[in-house]
């Protein structure tokens, strides 16, 4: 007997990764509630190819603020009556200097890629504890991270801050979730060429920034570091952006419904991209290297008479495999 199909719940579908999700998903023969701004415009044409029974469409800003979020994810349980697997998938960027960013512009990419998905996440949390008590299906919260979150890049400060932020959230959630049945995943992605990197209006552009960085550095103090950044990735943008977006999507599926943890088992932290691979090794070995640097100042920290390092428990909580 086949297993009866998953329920999934999707943020920021309207276009690039997040569509091609709720695509994939669906050919596979899962359900699918796909979430967005203006969902209904820009979803028209799945929702004439899919039945209600399989596709259904929530408005949502996932910015919106706590009471809102939470009022969508018991709307959302309520269309099939559970969700499987919650993917925080909705994201912004935008290109600009820290000294020039403004406060709402770092909020609003904050508000996007850290706290609107913790507070969704937050909302769904009473109802997939109770779920995991009945399922035979274990849930899963997974979220669409960035390899910035290892390697930031100028003029990206703010976007890598922010998916720095939502990888060491869902690993500390992971080691708070596991006991209860429950796992969580974040995907660092490389490079794709979606229109993440050109903000909508309602993003950024009532606040002053245009997209990719072309506003307040023209002409400034950081034109010429901006110009060399962008020119780096128009001048080939296929080298610097190697990633395809079904193939992503894909990727994310597959984990997501356990197909390789027999052989691999779960990770917190699922690297995408073969540019997100090369930057995060290196930057481990680098990493590497400074702490041997900086071992003798580090460790000449500790109160006289510490054996010092991690071990026990500790050791047990702070780590990667073991959460």
């Amino acid at each position: 007997m086949s297993a009866p199909p998953l329920v999934w719940f999707i943020t920021g579908t309207t276009a690039g990764i997040g569509l091609a999700l709720v695509k994939h998903v669906l050919s596979r023969g899962d359900k699918v509630i796909a979430s967005g701004r203006k969902i209904e415009e820009r979803l028209a044409s799945l929702r004439v190819a899919y039945p209600a029974e399989q596709l259904a469409l929530l408005e949502l800003d996932i910015a919106a603020g706590r009471s809102v979020l939470a009022a969508k994810a018991a709307e959302a349980w309520e269309m099939f009556g559970h969700v499987d697997i919650v993917l925080n998938n909705a994201g912004i960027s935008a290109m600009c200097s820290a000294e020039e960013a403004s406060e709402e512009y770092v909020s609003r990419m904050f508000a996007v890629n850290f706290h609107g998905p913790l507070l969704l996440t937050q909302a769904f949390l009473p109802f997939l504890r109770a779920h995991a008590e009945v399922s035979s299906v274990r849930p899963i919260v997974a979220f669409t991270s960035s390899s910035t979150a290892w390697t930031p890049l100028p003029f990206m400060t703010h976007y890598a801050a922010s998916k720095a932020a939502l990888s060491a959230y869902v690993e500390g959630l992971r080691k708070e979730l596991k006991p209860l049945g429950i796992d969580a995943v974040a995907f660092e992605l490389g490079g794709c060429l979606t229109s993440l990197g050109q903000p909508r209006e309602q993003d950024f552009g009532s606040l002053g920034h245009k997209p990719m960085g072309l506003d307040k550095t023209e002409g400034g103090a950081y034109e010429q570091g901006l110009g060399e950044l962008r020119g780096m990735f128009m001048a080939d943008p296929m080298g610097y952006m190697p990633g395809d977006v079904e193939q992503v999507a894909r990727a994310m599926v597959r984990v997501l419904k356990r197909e390789d943890e027999e052989t691999k088992g779960w990770s917190v932290r699922v690297v995408l991209g073969s540019d997100a691979h090369g930057a995060i090794t290196r930057k481990c070995e680098e990493m590497l290297e400074v702490l041997g640097n900086w071992r003798e100042t580090a460790w000449g920290t500790d109160r006289e008479g510490v054996e010092g390092g991690v071990k026990g428990d500790f050791a047990r909580a702070v780590s990667i495999l073991e959460g």
